[in-house]
């Protein structure tokens, strides 16, 4: 089963608005990375959302997805 949305999809989105190509987040692992430490993140501020049954690691690849939250490359992919 494949995963929605996909890691590449994910990847795209956050370079969007990343305009040097030094920036951009060249590794997969990376982006999965950013989006278990924004669940971390959201479990342990204890999130409404996850408060209410919505997995953690749901609501972080969303974010992501939507760009609500910025993933940072550590640039040593």
């Amino acid at each position: 089963k494949m995963f929605e949305p996909s890691v590449q999809k994910l990847i795209d989105e956050a370079n969007e608005s990343i305009l040097n190509e030094n920036e951009k987040i060249k590794s997969k692992y990376t982006v999965i990375i950013a989006a278990a430490k924004r669940a971390r993140q959201l479990v342990d501020d204890k999130d409404e959302r996850v408060e209410n049954g919505k997995n953690a690691l749901t609501i972080a690849i969303d974010e992501i997805e939507n760009r609500l939250v910025k993933v940072i490359p550590d640039n040593k992919d």
